[in-house]
């Protein structure tokens, strides 16, 4: 009997939770409609701006990132990395 009552009880919260949720959305409705719209505004203007810009020119290379000039390096024979390995074990 006692879980009747609780099951019985537990149904008329739902409904009544459900009832209240009906009306405040529908006293609501023009609050979330104005929410709405604006959401698709927005989404509008981003893709509005995506479109403006990605199509823009593409900019030559040597404009952009000049390529910089290296200094030649000379090699290094193995007597000399040798000489250089020696005064360092020395110092």
């Amino acid at each position: 009997m006692l879980a009747l009552l609780s099951t019985l009880v537990f149904a008329a919260a739902a409904t009544f939770a459900l009832g209240a949720g009906f009306v405040t959305f529908r006293g609501r409705r023009g609050q979330i409609a104005g929410l709405i719209a604006d959401y698709r505004s927005l989404q509008r203007d981003r893709e509005f701006l995506i479109h403006v810009t990605s199509h823009e020119p593409v900019a030559p290379r040597a404009f952009a990132a000049p390529q910089l000039r290296r200094t030649a390096r000379r090699l290094v024979t193995r007597t000399e990395a040798a000489q250089v390995v020696r005064s360092r074990a020395v110092a």
